[in-house]
């Protein structure tokens, strides 16, 4: 019986000193990260002949969920890997915000797919609670004026099951 009561009061005594601690103050910015590729297939998707862009312009863009006003907007760039990292300054709330493929700087492979150009993104702790202050965007995409040489056999391939 003592022991129990020892414990009891050792477990409490650890739960109020843990609770008086102070809370880490949460990051204020959001790191917003994806890739831009080149779409070698005109598949509309990623291939295993897709390459990635180095000097694609992205931008990340908020607005108000009801009067659709552009309240944020901040622009990067990709990477050799065709990578972006570009920071958002705050928590973005209840706004709607999205990455948008700008430009494409590769020679032959600059026109960005309509159906792969945007994507959303939660940046906001009070609305959802995330934890994370990176967010993965999915991959955007411009087309290749040509495709590839087989092209066609690699998307019969990837046809073949359905």
């Amino acid at each position: 019986m003592a022991r129990s009561r020892v414990a009891l009061l050792l477990a409490l005594s650890i739960s109020i000193s843990i609770s008086i601690l102070p809370v880490p103050a949460l990051s204020e910015e959001f790191h917003v990260i994806g890739r831009v590729y080149c779409d070698t297939c005109q598949a509309g998707f990623e291939t295993n002949v897709t390459t990635y862009i180095q000097g694609a312009k992205v931008k990340v863009l908020c607005r108000d969920r009801k009067s659709m006003q552009r309240l944020y907007s901040v622009e990067g760039e990709t990477d050799e890997t065709g990578t972006y990292n570009i920071t958002v300054k705050g928590d973005r709330h209840d706004q709607m915000c999205h990455c948008e493929l700008l430009s494409c700087s590769l020679e032959g492979c600059n026109r960005p797919d309509p159906g792969r150009c945007k994507s959303t993104v939660a940046l906001t702790r009070t609305e959802n609670g995330l934890m994370n202050t990176v967010q993965h965007a999915n991959a955007m995409g411009c087309f290749k004026d040509q495709p590839l040489d087989g092209c066609k056999h690699l998307l019969n391939y990837y046809l073949a099951d359905v």
